[in-house]
């Protein structure tokens, strides 16, 4: 058995460099573990690599888990681990646990397949190379010590790909943090998956406008959310609320021109029919409640000339059963045959959609209906990138998440294709090579804490991807000009695109993700504050707007509550936090404030 283990196992061996000591926890169908121990020598660049192959797992396994001895700590050294959703927690507490991700697990946070470590011994950033959706990260507190391990599952319907693991040792000027995440966008790069924004913009005009702007999202029609009717048809659909018509919107576009505001993206939320989240994947007719089609056709000229840009919101693996299109084809389905279901949303019953079955009904011919309406911008499809890809049982269509993920990238390709760029709603990183920009990287979390392991949030995937991919960063940073001074401030600290809704709150259970605090226009006085507070949030980014190109090089703590950022330009930003002002560089930071140093 341990001549099997050790074949298992590949090591890349470098004479000189010390071995880690890697412990595999088998972990089998009858719940009963095993582990074994095995040595691994850096190669000559101290990257770790633990290849475990699939073909030589013993029977029975269904979970593997990888910890190297260096991937510990004890209760009171100094250092820390770091999440791929962003958390950082010293080594504090006697006992706890946090888990991220996992084959299971529909809305996953294992945005980056990435975890890190400091501890006295050693500093590494662990990239997960294959198996990216089939693992979930654990970080454990076990009296006294700490441990951060990835356990892969590798029974059932999953790919047949061996699990490669690659721990990059870091030292020095690079044994933190920030460290990490450069070694993994090194990676990224180096693999060319991804290109900065300052290469691509040369083909891709759109995105270069929107790096320069702020992103203004306008909720123009839904019905009720939940809805009350399950399974709606079109004699049980409940009624839309009209809040935006597409004059109004015109209304918008002109009160903006009055402050000031000389660039902006607006992306129409509902402009489909029975509007946001009606009756996808149905698009068409345009919304006649709001205009039509030659209202948002002259609506779109309008924003042209104006030299604004305008484009609409479309959602391509959420389905209800009232669409005229819809086929009980299309939903991913469970392993017993049934389709797939997690929430109910306006159109009713919502139901996950197969990305494979959706690009192949509807690719790329839908999406040239939506651009020859005139939208022309970074257009933007729900869901996609804030969701782990699915896995579908269905004999017609299987699909293993991997398959998903590439099934949903080509919808995201086939949008920028026809649009000029595309945006999504969050920061999972298997699209980073066709994303422009995420809507919120982190659900949640701005105060730091989602569970007693963690101290604070540290922009980990800012880190990896600023310069890459535009992003506001949390949930509750949408409309942060006209929210508190911490809020506004976080914004700037992970160099956030600022981004406006309008009717951000709609839900009818109260449930609002984005925060309290709305914008609005149902009256001229509601219409003028909303134009003032865009017109803030425009200003203070007209001073920022060319940190969007650069890569952030740098996070760290400088004081209790006061954090720099640092850009490949050269340019910090110092937040303070505190209740005091704080001095740098003989300059004054009032509390919940920033600035920028050149």
């Amino acid at each position: 058995m341990k001549r099997m283990l050790f074949s298992i196992l590949t090591v890349f061996c470098v004479c000189g460099l010390m071995a880690a000591q890697v412990e595999l926890t088998y972990t089998f169908t009858d719940k009963h573990e095993e582990k074994k121990t095995v040595s691994v020598t850096p190669d000559a660049k101290g990257v770790v690599t633990v290849i475990v192959k699939r073909s030589q797992l013993p029977q029975g396994v269904e979970w593997v888990s990888v910890l190297p001895d260096f991937a510990t700590a004890k209760v009171g050294e100094e250092g820390y681990y770091v999440t791929p959703d962003g958390f950082l927690g010293t080594f504090r507490l006697q006992n706890g646990a946090y888990m991220i991700g996992g084959p299971s697990v529909v809305h996953g946070r294992n945005y980056m397949p990435i975890f890190g470590m400091k501890n006295p011994r050693a500093t590494f950033v662990g990239i997960v190379a294959t198996m990216r959706f089939e693992y979930d990260l654990h970080v454990r507190a076990k009296e006294g010590v700490y441990t951060i391990a990835p356990r892969f599952r590798v029974a059932g319907f999953v790919p047949p790909d061996d699990i490669v693991i690659h721990y990059h040792l870091l030292e020095g000027r690079n044994a933190d943090y920030a460290g990490m995440a450069r070694a993994y966008r090194n990676y990224q790069l180096l693999r060319e998956v991804c290109k900065p924004i300052s290469v691509r913009i040369k083909e891709q005009p759109e995105l270069d406008y929107a790096a320069r702007c702020p992103e203004i999202r306008i909720r123009q029609g839904w019905k009720p959310a939940p809805s009350p009717v399950m399974e709606q048809s079109l004699a049980t659909e409940p009624p839309m609320k009209v809040a935006v018509t597409f004059d109004r919107v015109g209304d918008i576009l002109d009160a903006l021109k009055r402050v000031g505001v000389k660039r902006a993206q607006l992306c129409l939320v509902g402009w489909n029919q029975k509007g946001h989240d009606g009756r996808w994947p149905q698009m068409f007719p345009v919304e006649e409640a709001l205009g039509g089609e030659a209202k948002l056709r002259r609506l779109i000229r309008k924003a042209h000339r104006m030299g604004y840009r305008i484009v609409g919101h479309t959602n391509s693996s959420d389905g209800y059963s009232i669409a005229n299109v819809w086929d009980w084809d299309l939903p991913v389905k469970r392993q017993d045959g049934t389709p797939y279901s997690h929430a109910v949303w306006s159109g009713g019953r919502m139901y996950s959609l197969c990305p494979q079955r959706v690009f192949e009904r509807f690719y790329p011919q839908d999406i040239r209906k939506v651009a020859d309406l005139g939208f022309r911008g970074l257009h933007y499809i729900d869901v996609i990138t804030i969701v782990q890809p699915p896995r579908c049982f269905d004999p017609n269509h299987p699909c293993t998440p991997k398959e998903s993920a590439m099934w949903f990238d080509r919808i995201l390709a086939a949008c920028k294709d026809h649009i000029g760029g595309v945006s999504s709603e969050g920061g999972f990183d298997y699209a980073c090579g066709n994303l422009d920009y995420a809507l919120y990287v982190y659900f949640g979390g701005l105060s730091g804490k989602r569970n007693a392991m963690h101290d604070r949030l540290v922009p980990i995937w800012q880190l990896v991807y600023n310069g890459i991919i535009l992003n506001n960063p949390f949930t509750e940073t949408v409309n942060a000009p006209a929210k508190d001074l911490f809020t506004q401030t976080k914004l700037v600290e992970f160099n956030g695109r600022p981004t406006f809704y309008i009717y951000s709150k709609f839900k009818s259970d109260n449930k609002n993700w984005m925060g309290e605090i709305d914008l609005r226009c149902a009256t001229d006085e509601e219409l003028k504050q909303t134009a003032a507070f865009v017109k803030k949030g425009y200003d203070e980014f007209e001073a920022l707007s060319d940190l969007q190109f650069e890569f952030m090089e740098q996070h760290e703590q400088l004081a209790p509550n006061v954090f720099r950022t640092a850009f490949s330009n050269g340019a910090e930003i110092i937040c303070n936090y505190t209740d005091s002002d704080y001095v740098h560089k003989g300059q004054t930071i009032a509390p919940n404030r920033y600035r920028l140093f050149r």
